[in-house]
Parts: C-alpha cells; structure tokens; sequence
C-alpha cells in the first residue's frame, strides 16, 4: 500500500494536470487537493480524468463548484462552506466518489471479523467423584471485567448541497390615481388636462384604464389680408383609453415604459365675431409612447411624472364660414404627472420598496 508522500508523487509525475484548480488566496491550493487525494486508503485512479474545481465567495459564504469527467460520466457537484479551509478535503472525497463509488464505498466499510479458530476436539475424561463444598474465592477487586472493544463509528455521508429557495408568489394589487397634464403640438396652443386611472400593479407590470379632459381653449383666426385677429370659437375634448407598461424597479423608484391608445371627442362651439355660432364634434383618436418615472415614499403611495409622445392619425378640421381656422397637428407631446394610491394585499409585494429604510 501507497503512503500518502508515495502516492502524492504519482499523483503529481502522472502527464499532463488531471486537476485544474482555481481559489482566492487563502483558500487551499491545487497541491492540497493532491494531498488530500493522497492521504486516502487507496488514492483514486486520474487517468482519463478531468476535473475542474472553481472556490468563490458568494453571500458571506465559500462556494465550491466541482465538473468531474470522466471516461464513462461526467457530472457537477457545488459544496457550500462558512470556511474554505475543508474544501479541500470535501473535493478529494468527491473526486473519489465519482472515479469508483464501488472502490470508495469498501474502503469506507468497517473490515469484517476474523474467524475464530474451531477447537481441537478433546478425548472423554472420566466423571470425577462429586467435589466436596467448598466456600467460594473472594473476587480480585485489582482484575476489571473483559468488556468488548466500543465499534467504530459510521462513515459520515457526503453533504448535499441545500435546495433551492422555493419562488416568492407576487401578489396583485390595485391603483388609484389623479393626475394632471400639459398637451403641445396637437391643439391650437399649449393646453392642460385633468383626468384619473384606474388599474393593476403584477409584479414587473403595469395595466390602467384612463379618462381625461381637456377645458375650453379658444380659437383664434387671423387674417393678414383684412388685418383680423379674433377669438371665433372655443375648444375643449374629452377621452378614454388603455396603457400597458412594463415596470423597472430599482429599489423605490419605478420606471414604466408604456403604450397606450385613446379615443373621444372634440366639443367645439362659434364664439367671439362668430355670427352663425356652431357647434362641431370631430372624432379623437391617439396612439401613445411613454415614458415616467414613479417614486414611492411608502408601498402605498406613489409620486409620478411622466412624457407621453402622442400620434393623432384623424386630423380635426376647424371652419368658420367655409374659411380653415385650425387642423389638429400629427403628432405632440405630453407632459404629466400625479398621485397614486396602491390598495390590496400585493401593494408591499409587488416590487417595489419603500424609501424608508425599517427600524
């Protein structure tokens, strides 16, 4: 039988490295394997064998990864440990499990008993006449009783690594929100909305259901020729849609990239000059990009901006007197924001934390 000194030169002298060998400093080195490996009864055979062990520090904690190839399996173990001074012998008893299991498992077994001898048959001796009585011998105290040596205690299994952390289960939740907005580009001057949403917060996503309205504008109509500029009408709209986003969650903050669809009407009416004052109604549909960000101080509570890049593929027409006083631009912009209440079991689970760390 190898000693561990012998059979760590065979292991070292064997070609080309069976073990590759990566560990911060302080951990134990490729030679410590080896030696390990070494100091086993009989030290497993690398030929043919691969074997990629890898030790990192991952959460306060030593991680070691282990791929064994061999020439009929090849496999990944991972052990974790609060020290990485026993990785060394932990991977040596891996390794050697995966080469033989059968081999390892005998060397691990306790050695069976001996046989003990069969007595020589002795010749019959004749039957003595009966002992007379006699009081017995006191016991040495100085002579301990034969007692059996204590067995050897069983090999200790390999440890397994622990299960994986069953998913947390998201909770839904829901919105409630009052906001305000600044539209440009697609009315006759910068005009503000007022509206609300209603709608849900899953995880990393964000449905709503919104209403706004925009009051009264005027309408001006100029005329260079004549040197006119009058209010001749007043304009307002109202409207309805949906928006979907996809919600980032870097701690208290929220960034939800949406788009969203819309649809109402204009209420416009003659006003001012006007003689034949009436009243129009065209139709209101927008396509919406958006982008925000929403900041929450409380899981309850959330404070948001947001700019939504607004597409109005129906143009609205303006007339007074068969003469154009203003069409709806293509496309604008609109800038907003608002307060939003989040009610229902899922508002502290739902990703977002809050800005106020717990005592």
């Amino acid at each position: 039988m190898l000693g561990p000194t012998s059979a760590l030169l065979l292991l070292s002298l064997a070609g080309p490295p069976a073990i590759e060998w990566r560990a911060p400093a302080g951990c134990p080195t490729r030679d410590d394997v080896l030696e390990a490996l070494a100091a086993l009864t009989r030290p497993p055979d690398l030929e043919g064998v691969r074997v990629r062990g890898v030790v990192r520090r991952v959460a306060g904690r030593y991680e070691l990864r282990l791929d064994i190839h061999t020439q009929s399996l090849t496999q990944r173990r991972v052990e974790r440990a609060d020290a990485c001074e026993s990785l060394d012998g932990a991977a040596a008893l891996i390794i050697a499990i995966a080469i033989d299991p059968l081999e390892f498992a005998n060397q691990l077994a306790p050695p069976a008993p001996e046989p003990q001898p069969e007595p020589e048959p002795t010749p019959p001796t004749p039957v003595p006449p009966p002992p007379e009585v006699a009081a017995p011998a006191p016991l040495d105290p100085e002579l301990p009783p034969a007692s059996d040596p204590p067995p050897a205690p069983p090999p200790a299994p390999p440890s397994r690594p622990s299960p994986p952390r069953a998913a947390r289960a998201h909770k839904l939740s829901v919105l409630l929100r009052v906001d305000g907005a600044i539209d440009a580009g697609i009315t006759p001057t910068i005009a503000g909305d007022i509206g609300g949403a209603f709608g849900f917060l899953y995880h990393r996503l964000r449905v709503e259901a919104v209403a706004h309205y925009m009051p009264a504008r005027p309408l001006d109509y100029f005329n260079a020729e004549v040197g006119l500029d009058a209010k001749v009408g007043m304009v307002a709209r109202w409207a309805l849609g949906v928006r979907g986003c996809g919600r980032f969650l870097p701690g208290a903050l929220e960034i939800p990239v949406c788009l969203g669809l819309e649809g109402g009407q204009f209420l416009a009416e003659g006003a001012g000059i006007t003689i034949d004052r009436r009243q129009a109604r065209p139709p209101w549909f927008a396509i919406l990009l958006g982008l925000g960000l929403v900041w929450s101080p409380h899981p309850r509570i959330g404070l948001g901006v947001r700019t939504d890049f607004v597409i109005a593929p129906l143009r609205a027409q303006f007339t007074v007197s068969d003469e154009l006083v203003f069409i709806t631009g293509p496309v604008g912009v609109r800038f907003g924001g608002g307060l939003e209440i989040r009610l229902g079991p899922g508002a502290r689970h739902d990703g977002s934390t809050s800005a106020r760390p717990k005592k």
